[in-house]
């Protein structure tokens, strides 16, 4: 049965292209809402709309008419990887990933994501929540980021939840440990974010283009001038976004293997714990939300996950040792 969504539009959308807009608030690619307007069903008062450059305006309202998602059975059930729970009902779930596990499948990535866990744990009928290749996930973490990240359960959750997403209602933080300490104790890094022109599946700031990528930082903890411990704060949510701002002010992410310049920077730290750590360490230590049905205010967190809180008793005692010698 289809399912029908409105989308009002407010000043932080408006004058931009009509599905742009809708990709972002319902979380579906640019290329399915094309698909919509072409075949009439997306509507303002009534009328279809015809062209996908429409430009919205404040106050606006449009209807989306969303069939049934064709839903993928060749995705087998994954019923060995093991989910760490954190929260769950009938329309919703909360998850703390570890760090290396994959969030959905790509290349040579077999069943071994957690999509695949999901269709174990839930059964089929998550098959037709949100993308047919993504089922249930509103939101993304990169393989070697641990943390928290939610996931619907139903359709309506889905919709809801990446509505709230898009209107960046969502509160998301991270814990991450950088090499240095960064001038100030806290700042926001404003700078736009792109596709790397050369390395596809890197991103990188742009003063030319890319989309506006806001990310504040607190440093909570610093150990001598080797690292720090930085709480990050996306207002914004670009691919990377944390590790390539964090590169840009030039304190990129420990263990970082795209975007950290890690074997120059490691080779000038002795310990070898640290200098030898080959993930980035970055965790999705809190998330606030509203849930979609109760509409009740949620709040979630999770501290660092065991091998970065190693590295911080690590990086600690180190301190702590050379803060003792005469």
């Amino acid at each position: 049965m289809s399912t029908v969504h409105r989308i009002l539009i407010e000043e932080t959308s408006a004058r931009q292209r009509l599905d742009s807009v809708i990709s972002r608030t319902l979380g579906l690619s640019r290329n399915r809402v094309q698909h919509l307007v072409v075949a009439g069903l997306v509507t303002r008062a009534g009328t279809p709309l015809t062209s996908n450059s429409h430009i919205t305006q404040t106050g606006e309202t449009y209807e989306v008419r969303l069939p049934p998602v064709a839903t993928d059975s060749t995705m087998e059930p994954n019923y060995d990887l093991a989910l760490a729970i954190v929260f769950e009902d009938d329309h919703i779930m909360v998850l703390n990933k570890a760090p290396g596990t994959v969030v959905h499948p790509g290349n040579n990535t077999g069943n071994n994501t957690i999509s695949h866990a999901l269709i174990a744990h839930c059964g089929d009928n998550i098959r037709s929540v949100g993308s047919d290749k993504r089922p249930g996930i509103v939101q993304r973490l990169d393989k070697d980021t641990s943390g928290l990240m939610v996931v619907a359960k139903t359709a309506d959750a889905y919709y809801f939840l990446s509505q709230a997403l898009a209107e960046k209602k969502f509160v998301k933080e991270y814990t991450a440990l950088l090499w240095g300490v960064p001038r100030t104790m806290n700042g926001v890094v404003n700078a736009n974010i792109r596709k790397n022109p050369i390395a596809r599946d890197m991103m990188e700031v742009s003063k030319f283009g890319g989309k506006p990528a806001c990310t504040e930082y607190i440093v909570e903890r610093t150990f001598g001038d080797i690292a720090s411990q930085v709480r990050c704060i996306l207002h914004t949510g670009r691919t990377h976004q944390i590790r390539v701002h964090m590169s840009y002010i030039g304190h990129s992410i420990i263990g970082d293997q795209k975007y950290g310049k890690n074997d120059r920077k490691s080779s000038r730290c002795g310990i070898p714990e640290v200098r030898n750590f080959k993930r980035q360490a970055l965790h999705a230590s809190t998330l606030k939300f509203q849930h979609p049905n109760t509409k009740k205010q949620l709040s979630f967190s999770s501290a660092p996950s065991v091998d970065i809180a190693h590295i911080i008793e690590v990086l600690q005692t180190h301190q702590d040792a050379n803060a003792t010698k005469p």
